[in-house]
Parts: C-alpha cells; sequence; structure tokens
C-alpha cells in the first residue's frame, strides 16, 4: 500500500502559501531581474535561480542583487546542459544533493526560479532531436522516448514535477513571450488573437495549467526603483486558484511582493472562513 493521507485544511493551507508562478514576456521587459528579486527580501531568500542563456548580464547594474549574491541570498546555478535538472530536482524533494547542500549551508531555498524556459527546451530539443536517451526522462519522469513528438510532450512533465505540491518552496518559471495569430475573413493580414509562452508542443499549455498564477511582463510607466516593469494577469486565467490574489496589472513587481499579496489573500480567505464558521456555531 502506497504512502496515502488524509487531506486536512490545515494541508490544504500550507500548500497554498507557495507561489506557483509561470510569467513571460518579450525581451527587455525585465524578467530576469523580476526572477532575481527573490533575493532581496528575507520573505523569500535564499533564492535558487537556475539560469540558462537569460540575460543575467543585466543584474550587474543592480547593487542590491550583486549584494545578495555576496550574501548567498540569491544564488545563481547555470546549467550545463537538461540533465542537471535531476539533481536539482533531487535535491529539492529530499535535501539529499551533497553539492546543492553544501551551497546553501544545510538551509532549503526558500525560492527557486528558471530563466529561461524557453531558451531550455529549444536547445534540448535541437541536442537530442535524433537521440532518445535521456537519463533524467527515462530515470525519473516517463518511458525512453522514441520521436520528436515525444520529446516535445515529455518536456511538458517537467511542470508536474517542478510544481509539485510538496515542494516547500516558491516556484517561479519564466519564459519568452510568442504573439498568437488568427485569420479574418476578408482581411489579408491575420489579426493579433492573444500571448502565450514561447514553448513548443504540449510543454506550451501544460506549464500554464500547473501553475496556479499566470501573469504576461509588460513595459510600464518609468519607475527606476523596480527597472520599468510591469506584469498584467494573463488571459483565460480567471480559474487560477492564486489569481484573486493578485490586481489585474502590476507596476514594479518583485517576488516578494507577490508572495506578500498572496499571503494578505488568503489571511483573509482564512478570517471569513471563521467569521462563517462562527456564525454557524450560532444557529
Amino acid at each position: 500500500m502506497g504512502k496515502m493521507r488524509v487531506v486536512s485544511v490545515d494541508l490544504i493551507e500550507k500548500e497554498a502559501r507557495y507561489l506557483r508562478l509561470m510569467a513571460y514576456g518579450q525581451p527587455g521587459t525585465g524578467k530576469t531581474w523580476f526572477g532575481a528579486s527573490a533575493g532581496l527580501d528575507k520573505l523569500t531568500a535564499p533564492c535558487l535561480f537556475i539560469e540558462y542563456k537569460s540575460q543575467i548580464a543585466s543584474l550587474r547594474g543592480s547593487p542590491e542583487v550583486l549584494a545578495a549574491i555576496e550574501r548567498k541570498d540569491l544564488i545563481i546555478l547555470r546549467l550545463s546542459c537538461y540533465d542537471d535538472l535531476s539533481f536539482i530536482y533531487t535535491f529539492l524533494k529530499t535535501g539529499k544533493q551533497a553539492q546543492l547542500s553544501k551551497m546553501f549551508g544545510g538551509v532549503m531555498p526558500a525560492s527557486v526560479v528558471l530563466d529561461s524556459l524557453t531558451e531550455l527546451q529549444r536547445t534540448e530539443v535541437m541536442r537530442r532531436a535524433g537521440n532518445p536517451e535521456n537519463r533524467f526522462l527515462t530515470d525519473v519522469m516517463a518511458p525512453q522516448i522514441g520521436n520528436w513528438g515525444e520529446l516535445l510532450n515529455q518536456f511538458a512533465l517537467l511542470a508536474r514535477l517542478f510544481y509539485d505540491t510538496d515542494l516547500e518552496c516558491h516556484m517561479v518559471f519564466l519564459a519568452l513571450e510568442q504573439t498568437e495569430y488568427r485569420k479574418v475573413k476578408g482581411e489579408l493580414e491575420p489579426q493579433v488573437a492573444g500571448y502565450c509562452p514561447a514553448l513548443q508542443g504540449q510543454a506550451r499549455d501544460q506549464f500554464p495549467a500547473q501553475a496556479l498564477t499566470l501573469m504576461r511582463f509588460v513595459r510600464a510607466a518609468r519607475n527606476a526603483k523596480h527597472h520599468n516593469i510591469g506584469i498584467t494577469r494573463a488571459a483565460k486565467t480567471a480559474s487560477k486558484e492564486q489569481t484573486n490574489a493578485f490586481p489585474e496589472k502590476i507596476e514594479g513587481p518583485t517576488i516578494p511582493l507577490m508572495v506578500r499579496l498572496l499571503n494578505k489573500s488568503l489571511a483573509k480567505a482564512a478570517q471569513a472562513r471563521k467569521a462563517e464558521e462562527a456564525e454557524n456555531n450560532k444557529t
């Protein structure tokens, strides 16, 4: 018999307090700085920033980020290949990965950010299109991949692993943006239908589906303190569990700010539930 357990209200509330965010946007909209902001506040630090072909050099102009790196509140880990994710996942799931455990001094990260998911998938698809062998996919995630299409679909399972509610940390995936078009009768040029993460195969749907919050980066009014960035709710997110915790648009967003908004929303919901229980006990 497996390790089944009864899910209590306390367990639901415990798991709900961790941010599960998928955010995407055009180059230059502040995605990398937003990810690094998790290391700037004790609420979300220490942060494990998993970097893969992101614009990490853009952080050199931020003294506060450089100071967080020096304090080891922000640990930037550059992936050498996709298979490195197996060690990271094992560390987050069990705490048993010597090299990573040493980096964090035996303390588990409060936040994990991966930037850029788009580049990671693009590189791996090209690298392994003719090579179905992959240790992480075969040993941890799924049976051996036989063709390109299956490779794209199996990449989507990353969402289920890293958005696992058992992982007691905030999880943020960052990706580039892709514009979707639709043909309009009588029009020569296709019309913009919307925007989505620049991912291939089922990953385009699975990452947004598994995330509890889906946001899109936009350029905001100039604000040097917050690097001139903004973030809005992505389309079709009304059913997302964490969506109502956030306003329609946030100018100058940071990961600590979003966690505080989430905590405030959860506390308000808990108060309302207690008030309702008290009222029911009177009757």
